[in-house]
């Protein structure tokens, strides 16, 4: 390689006759003469004109060639890490130093997942907190969020279209029956009904295309840059977003009444129009395992599609009124997203 054999050359230069080198080919700076730009340590530019080197034997004249070889090669790019819109919170050392093993040897076991502060939206933990992932029903969290604005009532009167019709998970309303705005908002976020979800949108005048543009605009309004919806109820994979904004956005959204209330809701029932009872459960477990002794929990929404995998969002407040919210994304099944937001409530509220 042209590059050791040019510094073992120098190297041997240098002891044998410092003053081989001519005419400055080395720049090192004094008081009087401070370095200037372009300057590096060791080094100088390379002039465009031809060195002058004198003639003191066939060593010098391979150094100095070896020099100029050098010079010319180009400097290596080095590699840029992206920039994120936020920067991460750095854990706290303890009081003598050491860091806070508990939380730094934590190892979520999903794709991305945090822990967010609500007080200043810090992250607590996180995992692949910026990472672009598929948000499935947690998507309904948007939807709802963005209804409210386009409520005809909630008393209101709507009779289900074959168009509302959704695939993927248990059929709860079919065609002609009639229920109330508040039913589909209820049957939207208690079980994650799709064909509810699907029908709340059309509650409100709009197109389907008119309001996924109603949620973009609000979602860049909010500020998030890695966030968005291509269709309304959750079932495609084009529904993106990040832990971090999946967090900020649940803040907001569960801080609105009746999207908590629904949120909180075990079980719903109401009776269509005809006279047919519907009763649908909630599809978030930790309702059953909070409030506990010492945290209450204000809300959530759950998410799956294949892209997905298994995903939860929830926010939770303890008795000293600290809040966070919780997001796993990427779970590998139904009871490893409950357990592993239960295993980051702990980390929090036992720090």
């Amino acid at each position: 390689m042209l590059i050791p054999a040019a510094i073992s050359l120098i190297i041997s230069a240098l002891f044998l006759n410092l003053s081989l080198l001519g005419q400055g080919a080395f720049f090192i700076p004094t008081e009087n003469q401070p370095l200037q730009s372009g300057k590096i340590l060791g080094a100088s530019e390379a002039s465009q004109k031809k060195n002058s080197v004198e003639r003191s034997g066939d060593l010098n004249q391979a150094v100095t060639k070896a020099i100029q070889e050098v010079r010319s090669l180009p400097m290596p790019r080095l590699y840029q890490l992206p920039q994120l819109d936020q920067p991460m919170r750095q854990f706290k050392n303890g009081p003598s130093g050491e860091r806070n093993v508990k939380k730094d040897d934590f190892d979520l076991a999903a794709e991305n997942g945090v822990i967010m502060d609500c007080a200043n939206n810090d992250l607590f933990f996180s995992k692949r907190p910026d990472r672009s992932w598929p948000i499935a029903s947690i998507t309904k969290l948007f939807t709802a969020y963005t209804f409210l604005d386009y409520n005809p009532g909630w008393n209101s009167s709507y009779e289900i279209k074959p168009a509302d019709r959704r695939e993927g998970g248990r059929v709860y309303l079919f065609t002609g029956e009639i229920v109330t705005v508040k039913d589909l908002f209820y049957f939207s976020l208690v079980g994650s009904d799709n064909t509810a979800t699907a029908a709340l949108v059309q509650s409100t005048g709009l197109s389907e295309e008119e309001f996924i543009k109603k949620i973009n605009r609000k979602i860049e309004g909010l500020g998030f840059k890695n966030t968005r919806i291509v269709d309304p109820v959750g079932l495609q994979d084009g529904n993106i977003s990040t832990a971090r904004e999946v967090a900020l956005f649940a803040k907001i959204a569960l801080a609105d009444e009746e999207i908590s209330k629904a949120s909180l809701t075990k079980k719903y029932e109401f009776y269509t129009k005809q006279g047919k009872k519907k009763t649908i459960i909630s599809t978030d477990d930790l309702l059953y395992n909070f409030p506990n002794e010492e945290v209450n929990i204000l809300g959530g929404k759950t998410g799956y599609i294949n892209s997905s995998g298994y995903c939860l969002v929830g926010q939770f407040k303890n008795h000293q009124g600290r809040e966070i919210v919780t997001v796993v994304l990427g779970a590998d099944s139904d009871s490893s997203r409950f357990v592993l937001t239960k295993k980051l409530v702990d980390l929090y509220y036992s720090d």
